[in-house]
């Protein structure tokens, strides 16, 4: 009886390991084209890879950005990249984009330190907080980029007033300090000043 006690649950487990039927391969190999997608999923904002950073709200009450990685070979491509939003997994993830997703890029140029930025209108139908929220999106990441530390946003060529957090309009560049208290940072709390 005992015996038995003993023999049952071992070759349950033995009869549940050799069901796997998955066997280890003695050294790495590569996965084939077509199964690549199934394993990376569709993704309509870009992987989240590369040493460039887009700004997407975070997930949370705070509705902070973020940033998240991406893989971009020019001011352009990283601009265009924001303007498509999360991919797949970040937006299972509750990150979110503010900025219209039918915003189109027009054109692209550094001028000195400002990255200018030409758009289509979609841009100036958003107000308030909305507003503001995709201005930072836009200006934290495009100072990202090396060399900028100031983005000018023009609709269809023409020169636009634009808020800042405090929510004053202005038509000079925008920088991220315009947008203070919007981004979620990686640093702890300071500690409190100790009581004596």
């Amino acid at each position: 009886m005992i015996v038995r006690r003993r023999l049952v649950p071992m070759l349950l487990l033995a009869t549940v390991l050799t069901a796997c039927g998955v066997q280890p391969d003695s050294s790495p190999r590569d996965v084939p084209d077509d199964y690549k997608a199934q394993l990376t999923g569709a993704s309509s904002g870009g992987a989240a890879s590369g040493a460039e950073r887009i700004y997407l709200v975070g997930p949370g009450e705070d509705r902070l950005l973020r940033s998240v990685s991406r893989d971009a070979d020019s001011p352009e491509e990283l601009i265009s990249i924001l303007l498509r939003g999360p991919n797949e997994t970040e937006s299972a993830q509750q990150y979110a984009s503010v900025i219209p997703s039918t915003l189109e890029l027009l054109s692209v140029r550094l001028q000195g330190s400002v990255l200018w930025l030409d758009v289509t209108q979609e841009l100036t139908e958003l107000t308030g907080s909305g507003l503001v929220q995709a201005l930072a999106q836009i200006v934290y990441t495009a100072s990202e980029l090396e060399g900028v530390t100031a983005v000018q946003v023009t609709v269809q060529g023409g020169q636009q007033a634009w808020p800042r957090g405090d929510l004053e309009f202005t038509t000079e560049p925008l920088s991220v300090y315009d947008y203070p208290g919007m981004v979620r940072s990686a640093q702890p709390a300071y500690p409190s000043v100790p009581s004596s």
